[in-house]
């Protein structure tokens, strides 16, 4: 009933996918969907709304999921030897045209229903070569004035990690996160951005372990730590880590003054470091302008197995003293062996308990023990500050 619902309603908006337009570059779509309406829409199924853009931006891909669903299918292969095929998914309101791993066009389309009684829809268009490019367009779909108006800056607060990495843009099936995948091979870093009522919003960016192993990344992440002496110290840490290649911008500039820190040269105006060798702990801050602040924090724990350690690396930023969540910030462990001298990325989700950031969230930071091994994070809601702690118990965090 629901496939032959969708057919019938984009037979009464009058659309025809015989009347072909012809085909516009992407390049195009990017350039100008942000000051383009599309008026005259007569309801907000995923059949309409994609059928509306398909006739103000026609590409192949919007016209084959279009064809497939006029067919009220939910799902047909249309080319078995490029493995290029189409799935609708009208319950929650989501279309897809898999290129099958070919050099063509792919397309992903999702709704979201917002709590003004509006909708979000969402189409995004990409292709992988000469060169690669994404466009995510998104639309406030008003069913009162059948009108789709562009929202050009739902992403606007989306940064790379790595300037040279590529991006891909995972719009929702089941559930309501979008994500982006970055990637910065070896690395493979995700993106968050959950919903929050009305829009997706930017909440952590971590490493995507389980897609490195999907891919069949195997690359060997870790890096040798230098020191002098029986153990390494936490300087030596942070100076292996500080160290590496596409730092990115927070770390990249820690790294230019810790160096200058390590030379006995003066620092930069508004720029400090702390080292506390006794208590593992190391951290940078630095002020600028208009009142934002980052600070970067290093310390470490022993392992219960008494052949590693876990080294813990914080990124946090306020602006006026309220937290900001960017792609700079956030938790990084490093897994240290004592046996090779070497450093390797190890996953949150692998160190037992993690922490949820409560509803209304609107910023969080973090702070790493400089005594102890708690880690407290604060999250900034609509209704004040809520914190919660993790703390190392030699094997894995616990509540």
């Amino acid at each position: 009933m629901k496939k032959i619902l969708i057919t019938l309603l984009m037979l009464a908006a009058g659309t025809s996918l015989q009347a072909q337009q012809k085909d516009v570059f992407i390049d195009d779509i990017e350039k100008g969907w942000k000051t383009k309406p599309i008026e005259n829409v007569v309801n907000g199924s995923i059949g309409i709304l994609l059928e509306a853009f398909h006739q103000t931006w026609p590409t192949y891909v919007t016209r084959d999921a279009c064809s497939v669903m006029e067919q009220g299918l939910d799902h047909k292969v249309l080319d078995p030897e490029a493995g290029y095929y189409v799935t609708i998914d009208a319950t929650n309101g989501y279309a897809e045209v898999d290129n099958g791993g070919t050099d063509g066009l792919y397309m992903q389309a999702c709704i979201w229903n917002r709590s003004n009684g509006h909708k979000l829809f969402a189409v995004m268009i990409g292709k992988p070569t000469d060169p690669e490019l994404e466009v995510v367009c998104f639309y406030d779909y008003d069913a009162q004035a059948k009108r789709l108006t562009p929202e050009p800056n739902i992403l606007s607060n989306f940064h790379r990690k790595s300037a040279g990495s590529q991006i891909s843009h995972w719009l929702p099936q089941e559930g309501k996160e979008l994500r982006i995948i970055e990637y910065d091979l070896p690395l493979i870093y995700a993106h968050h951005f959950p919903w929050n009522g009305m829009q997706p919003v930017f909440d952590k960016v971590d490493l995507a372990h389980h897609l490195m192993e999907k891919l069949g990344e195997s690359q060997d992440d870790s890096f040798v730590v230098p020191f002098k002496g029986k153990k390494p110290e936490i300087s030596d840490f942070v100076s292996a880590i500080l160290s590496r290649e596409g730092l990115g911008e927070a770390l990249g500039a820690m790294a230019s003054v810790w160096e200058k820190h390590l030379s006995g040269k003066a620092l930069p105006k508004d720029r400090r470091i702390t080292v506390d060798t006794k208590n593992g702990y190391v951290r940078y801050d630095a002020t600028f302008d208009e009142g934002e602040e980052v600070y970067i924090e290093y310390c470490y724990w022993n392992c219960a197995d008494g052949k590693h350690k876990l080294v813990g690396e914080n990124v946090s930023v306020l602006v006026n003293g309220r937290p900001v969540d960017t792609e700079l910030t956030g938790l990084t462990f490093y897994w240290y062996d004592n046996d090779s001298h070497k450093l390797s990325f190890k996953y949150a989700f692998e160190l037992g308990d993690q922490v949820e950031a409560p509803d209304g969230t609107t910023g969080s930071y973090r702070n790493l023990p400089r005594q102890g091994k708690t880690i407290e994070f604060v999250f900034q809601t609509d209704k004040g500050k809520v914190t919660k702690k993790l703390t190392w118990d030699g094997s894995k965090f616990v509540k």
